[in-house]
């Protein structure tokens, strides 16, 4: 039988799992993803999956792109974030016009990093185009990226611009090159994926390179990822890569389990009915996870497909289960950790870091506990009170 092309990228992430393994713990001391892991997905074709076949792509639709995000943060949580969001430049793109889509990905090792935080970017127009100046923050994949993409409040004149009355907000892609990276990401956990703050100034974005954010309209290619609103396409391949973390931890503590004697006892960890019923009970949490998030993208796939649109709720509903995937993947952490005892807290074991990257994804704008909040608004009829569901 024919191996499908999801298997294909599967496998091959798990053929990069001893190189790693072997690299994580640089990725994480130098706060970017390791050099010979970049090298290594470039290889493999990791970064492209979600490009059409034409491109030199995978062409996976978006439960496949699932399924690649988890199996790599299966093996390391930073790892699994920069693959999620450098293989995801093709969904942007997708909403500029094709010509800058092509332009940008032929070459064999495009990579898209960006922030879509409007709030310290300035842009105005020129003829032809956008001058983009500010900052974007938290840029994970900043260091292995070759384009970036930044959204800002749209002004002229020094005043903002107001359509229908709403500020008009923009994003753009243009060449790493023009920015300068600063050295910002010191924090606890996912400090392998180089999430710094990239600065730029004055620069011209012709307008095919840019598009209407945060509902952007598409241009050219037909298909769920056309029709899908970019915002819930959005999240879903983080909430895998906690999905996977969280398979990680339980990966190590079912190790462990067999050669710790914990302290004051004859038995192994695993003769612990407290080891038992918890290890079941974190692996309960992430296959219900992975089973709603897959549920609910299966769904908007077929519903993108259909072209038939996505009104509040079904974007509310759609949030809902890449907010809870995540957090359902956390609380599975928590219990692998307490289980663990005193070895998760070392760091050369792998429950450590993996308890400290979970946490740090929950705390990302798209996954934290405050998208609760506007999915209830819109479940109660009520205005969702942020542009983003």
């Amino acid at each position: 039988m024919e191996q499908s092309r999801v298997d294909s990228y599967v496998e091959r992430v798990q053929q990069l799992a001893p190189l790693v393994r072997e690299h994580a713990a640089r990725s994480e001391r130098e706060a970017q993803l390791a050099p010979a892991i970049v090298e290594a997905f470039h290889d493999a074709g990791l970064f492209r999956i979600l490009l059409p076949r034409e491109l030199g792509g995978g062409e996976l639709n978006f439960a496949e792109y699932l399924q690649v995000a988890e199996a790599t943060a299966r093996l390391d949580g930073s790892t699994g974030w920069n693959l999620a969001i450098c293989a995801s430049g093709p969904l942007f793109g997708h909403f500029l016009h094709r010509a800058a889509f092509e332009h940008i990905f032929a070459d064999p090792r495009a990579v898209v990093a960006g922030s879509l935080n409007p709030m310290t970017t300035r842009i105005v127009p020129y003829d032809g185009g956008w001058r983009f100046s500010g900052k974007a923050t938290y840029v994970s994949g900043s260091a292995q990226a070759s384009w970036i993409m930044a959204a800002g409040f749209a002004s002229e004149d020094g005043r903002p611009t107001i359509v229908d009355g709403a500020p008009v907000l923009r994003a753009g892609l243009f060449p790493m090159r023009e920015c300068r990276i600063l050295d910002t990401w010191a924090v606890s956990g996912m400090r392998g994926t180089g999430s710094h703050d990239c600065v730029f100034e004055d620069v011209r974005v012709p307008a095919d390179f840019t598009f209407a954010w945060p509902d952007p309209a598409p241009v050219w290619k037909p298909g769920p990822f056309s029709t899908i609103p970019l915002t819930l396409q959005l999240g879903a391949g983080l909430a895998a890569v906690a999905l996977g973390t969280a398979q990680h931890a339980i990966d190590a503590l079912t190790e462990l389990a067999v050669a710790k004697v914990p302290a004051a006892s004859r038995a192994p960890l695993r003769e612990r009915p407290l080891a038992q019923i918890q290890l079941a009970q974190a692996e309960g949490l992430v296959q219900a996870g992975r089973a709603y998030l897959h549920r609910t993208y299966d769904a908007i796939w077929r519903q993108g497909e259909a072209a038939t649109g996505f009104d509040a709720p079904a974007r509310a509903a759609t949030r809902l289960a890449s907010v809870t995937a995540a957090k359902l993947a956390a609380q599975a952490v928590d219990l692998v950790h307490d289980t663990a005892g005193v070895t998760a807290i070392q760091t050369s074991c792998d429950i450590e870091r993996c308890w400290r990257d979970v946490h740090a994804m929950t705390q990302h704008v798209i996954l934290s506990s405050s998208r609760f909040e506007t999915i209830g608004r819109v479940m109660l009829g009520l205005d969702p009170g942020s542009p983003i569901i």
